[in-house]
């Protein structure tokens, strides 16, 4: 019988020893499995070492409880009428109740061992919460303390004590184990949700990268701007993101993402967004409610961040952020504020591109303008060149050019593009206009509200309101006119268009400059130093292309021309006795005669030392004669006051002849001239004869 047992019981090791290898892997994925097999390990081993009359029974109950819990385990997952036997409570009064039969089944009297695998049994339920521990620890007192009734007395008492003492080592070890498990799910928490804004972190620093690799590539176009909207709206889901660039001291909607209606411009009063914008500080509202200044454009939104774009101290735009269903954080704060970043360097950069392509283009421009007003120096086509050069510089809708005529001193507007016509010649007197202010200020002058005097004027007799602008034309420190460019429209001029103005100023300066020394050299070369006539050589010039444009004609359309030859009466005596001096005097006198008698339409030069000569065309040989006389009169009535301070006069004769429509050549004109310009002299000086 004890060989049988023996041989029973090695075989139902064996056999417990090989299923609990086949199931290493599933003893491994449940606890409860894994207590059951660690609770028949050592009932098993006890009866294998030293077999007891109940081993086999031993060994076959560590079977089936090994067994039952593969089974619910594995069975009772996920079917409902099964749940409440696969729960945790119920398996571990299982593994109890195995405990105490095999305690009963291997002790004798007193002697427990296997109650021992009562503490690892609460210990695990103590994991599993307060109603395991309380069922587990029941059942163990129950299965224990139980047999007592069929003890005596004092035996039954011993072994209540016994219970009782396992009983509170169970619970101080289930309450040390509860509190390690909450230690521990605690701490499993934290790390998932560590683990969680790892990953939250670890997306919105890709995205944040990917932000600038959009802008990177294509810079803050309209395509990258809803690139990034998008990056913020599907791969960090934010449920509202907008963007919002600087547009004339207001923000306009730029890209959006969750807005249905547009969303509105925004002016800097009002809003968060218009918070930002005056203090170009960034907001961040966990709770919307809390509040004044948010505006609910769209409604059960419950959280906002509103960064500024900012470069240099200047706003460039807003990127906004909100939640209709997670608050916001401060993570999403410091995201946000790395796109800003990016968004306002991006955005500065291509500030930056745009300012270096207008400052080339308005190199070229200049180079153009100062090209043009060097290509001549005649007045005629220096002054128009000059305001469509300005034109083509500026945008503007009227530019006027005021010069200074030189013989009187007074300024007047010698040419206008886009303004009122009649405006042309008009004086300027210092301080009362644009050009005026700027020239007796000797600076540039803006008026972004002036009554425009260049523009025409209504029916009501109102000018138009402009901006206006002026600077005047400085060289030499000599103030040479001014440039006036004018503006219809409520666009003020910026700083760079003033200093542009300037450079077009001071190139336009030194053109009309340039163009009144040409004058002067011009004027030096074709008159007389001493009177101010045209001298001999422009003289000749002249007639020679009178001549030309008369033999070009025909006969029928050939007008008079009549010459008078002048010789102040014994000059030469006059400077013996009175000086060189008084002689330039009498020169000089008499030349401003000539050209007070004279028409515009005549050729009055200094022929020789004291000879003068007039050329009238249109004028018969009588009214020629008449003009020469009148000449004659009034030199003879006119005095100078010599060195001694007495009063001296001066005589003059004249010649006069015709060159008709059939006349012979200017020479043979001249040529008779000079013959009744020697008959007055022979005749007593002081008179004029006609050939």
């Amino acid at each position: 019988m004890t060989s049988t047992v023996m041989h029973t019981v090695r075989a139902t090791g064996a056999s417990l020893l090989r299923r609990g290898i086949r199931s290493g892997s599933r003893v491994r994925l449940d606890p409860l499995l894994l207590l059951a097999a660690s609770l028949a390990v050592p009932a098993v081993l006890s009866q294998l070492i030293q077999p007891g009359p109940w081993a086999g029974v031993v060994i076959g109950l560590a079977g089936l409880s090994v067994a039952t819990q593969a089974i619910l385990a594995r069975v009772a997952r996920g079917v409902d009428w099964l749940t409440w036997l696969g729960g945790a409570t119920f398996r571990l009064a299982l593994a109890t109740a195995f405990v105490g039969v095999a305690s009963q089944l291997t002790g004798e009297g007193l002697f427990r061992p296997l109650a021992a695998l009562y503490l690892p049994i609460v210990a695990l339920a103590g994991a599993y919460g307060f109603r395991p521990v309380v069922v587990v620890g029941v059942v163990a007192l129950a299965t224990y303390a139980g047999p007592a009734i069929f003890i005596p007395a004092a035996g039954a008492t011993t072994l209540a004590q016994r219970g009782l003492t396992l009983v509170a080592a169970g619970l101080i070890l289930a309450v040390g184990a509860r509190q390690t498990v909450a230690s521990l799910e605690a701490t499993l928490v934290r790390l998932r949700d560590t683990l969680a804004e790892g990953r939250r972190r670890t997306r919105q620093v890709a995205a944040v990268e990917a932000v600038g690799r959009v802008l990177a590539a294509h810079g803050p176009d309209a395509a990258a701007l809803d690139q990034v909207m998008d990056l913020l709206h599907h791969r960090l889901g934010y449920s509202h993101v907008s963007l919002f660039l600087e547009a004339g001291g207001s923000l306009e909607a730029s890209a959006q993402r969750g807005y249905a209606p547009p969303l509105p411009t925004f002016d800097g009063r009002v809003g968060v967004i218009g918070r930002v914008m005056r203090t170009h500080e960034a907001v961040f509202l966990p709770d919307v409610r809390a509040d004044a200044d948010f505006l609910a454009i769209t409604p059960d939104l419950i959280s906002e961040i509103c960064v500024p774009l900012l470069a240099a101290g200047d706003l460039l735009g807003v990127v906004n952020v909100e939640s209709g269903s997670v608050p916001l954080d401060e993570t999403d704060l410091a995201s946000i504020l790395l796109v800003a970043d990016r968004l306002a360097s991006a955005l500065a950069l291509a500030r930056e591109r745009r300012l270096l392509a207008d400052r080339a283009d308005l190199f070229l421009s200049l180079t153009r303008f100062g090209a043009s007003i060097n290509a001549s120096l005649d007045p005629d086509r220096l002054y128009p060149a000059i305001m469509h050069g300005v034109q083509d510089v500026l945008r503007t809708e009227c530019v006027a050019l005021t010069s200074v005529d030189r013989p009187t001193g007074l300024f007047r507007i010698e040419s206008i593009a886009g303004g009122d016509p009649s405006a042309l010649g008009r004086a300027v007197e210092s301080g009362s206009t644009m050009a005026g202010r700027a020239i007796e200020e000797r600076a540039t002058v803006v008026d972004d509200a002036y009554p425009c005097d260049l523009s025409p004027v209504d029916a009501d007799g109102r000018r138009s309101i402009t901006s206006s602008l002026s600077v005047p034309l400085l060289h030499d420190d000599v103030v040479m006119g001014a440039i006036t460019i004018v503006r219809t429209t409520d666009q003020p001029f910026s700083q760079t268009e003033r200093e542009v103005l300037e450079v077009l100023g001071s190139q336009a300066a030194l053109a009309v400059s340039n163009a009144f020394l040409l004058q002067d050299v011009t004027e030096a070369s074709i008159r007389d130093s001493l009177t101010g006539l045209h001298n001999r050589r422009h003289l000749d010039a002249s007639l020679g292309r009178m001549v030309a444009a008369r033999q070009r004609a025909g006969v029928a359309s050939r007008g008079r021309m009549t010459i008078i030859l002048f010789d102040l009466d014994q000059f030469g005596a006059f400077n013996k006795n009175h000086g060189h001096q008084m002689g330039d005097t009498v020169l000089r006198g008499f030349g401003r005669l000539l050209l007070e008698r004279s028409r515009a339409s005549d050729m009055v030069a200094r022929y020789g030392g004291e000879e003068f000569v007039m050329i009238l065309e249109n004028a018969t040989l009588t009214d020629t004669v008449r003009v020469a006389d009148e000449i004659r009169a009034s030199w003879s009535r006119t005095t100078f006051q010599g060195r001694d301070g007495q009063p001296l006069q001066a005589t003059v004769s004249a010649g006069c002849a015709e060159l008709g429509p059939n006349g012979s050549t200017v020479d043979a004109m001249f040529a008779a001239a000079d013959a009744a310009l020697s008959a007055a002299k022979r005749g007593g000086r002081n008179l004029v004869i006609a050939a």
